[in-house]
């Protein structure tokens, strides 16, 4: 039986069952145990910061248990998660809006996200339910109920639009017992918004809540209630300002009372979301002592600002994100506030690589999750075409943030237009099959590119590590070196099939900044790889360094390729040793798993779903890359081009 995972550092879980014996887990079956402590460390990714993720006291019994049972029923992981309720009433100097941003946008896909690296280890997957407990608390606050219907409406067309299918909402119906429509629409919501308090009150209220005796006495509630008085502390801002009459000290005790009030109501709300959902697990946005509930974040963020409905966000050039107020960033003059559909939706630092072609109506230049540029003709659909397409700025934006996808562009799938437009974006570098690689499914004729030209998963690589040529060392010996191309360039001669066939891209930024804390980049630093294959000429290299600076931002890159025995494929298998290892006191399996396990992180790695006609430019210094499987013999081609 395999050991139980002692995540220490990781986040906080509720469990909707009582917590199981010890001696329950001996009756486990292993595999299930096993695959229950993979599920457990991919939550433990999204912990809250500062929390850890379970109970010391619990020893994790109760949520392996609970998983367990889930899996030898081979049912999906289902979770709940109370939060998305409205945006914060300051709008002057917190958030954009009334209405959800992009701060919003990365929440969900971050927790889809979260939900597809489960289904990564576990076949049924899981589906994460957001309860919005919007009408619980916003007359508190003084927000309209028809915010409310209209921030919720927003999120679920956004979670449809984005495509977060693992993401789903429930309505008021489902949590509390009132006569409602079957067709809910916004007179009928905000008609109703008071009835569903009432209801919600009187069914799961209890008359003996004393708010102070647990706020003194349960830890929990306490983390709740100073997490409570720290927002509404700006939240109310506008709602009741400060004045003559109202005095800084009169306004901190109706925060106080507010508070107060909102964990009268949460008791009850919360009373209510685990007797409608009791097969459920607990996720909160609060931090918790993790006896009832699991506190993860949100947000990619390195700040303490977590929900997107209580800060903005903004995206440095690297692909990296920050959340914080929107005062701070409008102060920021390195920071630019960037318009979606007409409202406001997040900041950007400036760069002037993110302008061109602006004598045509220009780009449209949108981040994209977890790192990457989308750039679109700001006009619309083949408003620009291939030709207008600025290689010295599109080149240089790859190499602080990879990959660019350029997407609806005309004239992209002409092959003398594709080669031309790469001798714009540098040297072209041809290979033993010619300048253009078509990319497409050729079943086991591989043209001694091993597994690159079939429809089965293929391990995360850089290219051109098997591209190798002699030189002559200085003592007049021969030595057999890799001679990698800088890019890669792509354009999507047909549209790849729906949810499969990903091209995956994975930033040594985020690789290195989800580094644990036993394998800093420091240790990493020294150690030097090989690899050998018997495919490729039977390619063996030495002496391979594992992180090298990037030649144009000096920042560091890992070079690395993901370990592939023979089980993973029905081609040829490809070695990988870190050599001086045992020198540097690290074992070279413990490291090829983390840097593995860190470049299929749905938090680094970005899965591109080729639309017909995307280019796409991608540094081949700081990505690294693979492709899903996808169905043998399907219409899916790909020309590339490598380039200096």
């Amino acid at each position: 039986m395999p050991s139980i995972f002692k995540l220490d550092s990781a986040g906080d879980l509720a469990l909707p069952a009582a917590p199981a014996p010890a001696e329950e887990l001996g009756k486990l079956n292993s595999a299930h145990l096993e695959t229950a402590s993979r599920i457990l460390s991919i939550i433990s990714r999204y912990k809250l910061a500062g929390n850890g993720l379970l109970s010391k006291t619990n020893d994790n019994i109760s949520f392996l248990s609970h998983i367990c049972s889930k899996i030898s029923a081979n049912e999906v992981i289902l979770m709940c998660l109370p939060a998305f309720p409205f945006k914060s009433p300051n709008t002057s100097t917190k958030v954009l809006g009334r209405h959800p941003d992009k701060a919003e946008e990365f929440a969900l896909a971050h927790l889809n996200g979260l939900c597809a690296a489960i289904g990564d280890v576990y076949a049924p997957g899981a589906r994460l339910m957001i309860v919005s407990d919007g009408l619980v608390y916003n007359d508190l606050l003084g927000v309209p109920d028809k915010d409310v219907w209209a921030y919720g409406e927003a999120l679920r067309a956004l979670t449809a639009r984005k495509a977060f299918h693992h993401i789903e909402f429930c309505r008021l119906k489902d949590l509390v017992h009132i006569d409602l429509p079957n067709d809910l629409d916004e007179i009928r919501y905000v008609a109703n918004a008071t009835n569903f308090r009432h209801a919600l009150l009187k069914q799961f209220s209890r008359p003996d809540f004393d708010v102070s005796l647990r706020i003194s006495e349960d830890e929990d509630t306490c983390l709740t209630y100073r997490g409570y008085i720290k927002f509404l502390a700006t939240d109310l801002q506008n709602v009741y300002p400060i004045s003559k009459e109202r005095t800084k000290s009169k306004y901190k005790r109706g925060a106080e009372y507010i508070a107060r009030q909102m964990l009268m109501r949460g008791d009850a709300f919360a009373r209510a979301v685990r007797e409608r959902f009791p097969d459920r697990l607990r996720l909160s946005i609060h931090a918790s002592t993790g006896e009832n509930k699991l506190s993860i974040n949100l947000l990619p963020t390195d700040t303490s600002f977590t929900t997107p409905w209580h800060c903005s966000i903004a995206f440095r050039l690297d692909g990296t994100t920050t959340t914080g107020h929107r005062a701070e960033f409008e102060a920021d003059e390195t920071l630019e506030l960037i318009y979606e559909n007409n409202r406001p939706s997040y900041f950007r630092e400036k760069s002037d690589l993110l302008s061109w072609a602006t004598e045509k109506g220009g780009v449209t230049c949108e981040p994209l999750y977890p790192a990457g540029f989308m750039i679109r003709p700001a006009t619309g659909l083949n408003g620009l075409s291939i030709h207008d397409v600025d290689a010295a700025k599109v080149r240089a934006l790859s190499q602080i943030n990879s990959p660019v996808v350029l997407r609806g562009f005309s004239q992209t799938r002409n092959r003398d237009f594709f080669v031309d437009k790469a001798t714009e974006f540098g040297t072209p570098l041809p290979w033993k099959f010619g300048l253009v690689l078509e990319v497409k499914d050729r079943g086991m004729d591989t043209c001694g590119l091993n597994n690159v030209l079939s429809a089965e998963w293929m391990p995360f690589h850089y290219d051109g590590l098997f591209k190798t040529e002699k030189i002559v060392k200085e003592d007049g010996g021969e030595e057999l070196v890799s001679k990698p191309p800088l890019f890669q360039f792509f354009t999507a001669v047909t549209e790849s099939p729906k949810n499969t066939g990903f091209t995956l891209f994975s930033s040594s930024t985020l690789v290195f900044k989800y580094l644990p804390p036993h394998l800093p980049l420091s240790s990493l630093r020294p150690l030097k790889w090989s690899v050998s294959t018997s495919s490729f000429n039977s390619t063996v290299l030495r002496g391979l360094p594992l992180v090298v600076d990037h030649p144009a931002t000096g920042r560091p890159c890992l070079r690395f390729h993901e370990p592939w025995p023979q089980s993973k494929t029905q081609f040829e298998a490809t070695h990988i040793d870190i050599e001086n290892a045992s020198a540097h006191d690290v074992d070279s399996s413990t490291v090829c798993d983390a840097l593995t396990s860190l470049l299929h992180d749905r938090r680094v790695a970005y899965y591109h779903s080729w639309e017909k006609g995307d280019l796409l430019v991608s540094d081949n210094i700081l990505n690294m890359h693979t492709r899903s499987d996808f169905t043998a013999g399907c219409d899916r081609e790909l020309w590339r081009i490598h380039f200096d």
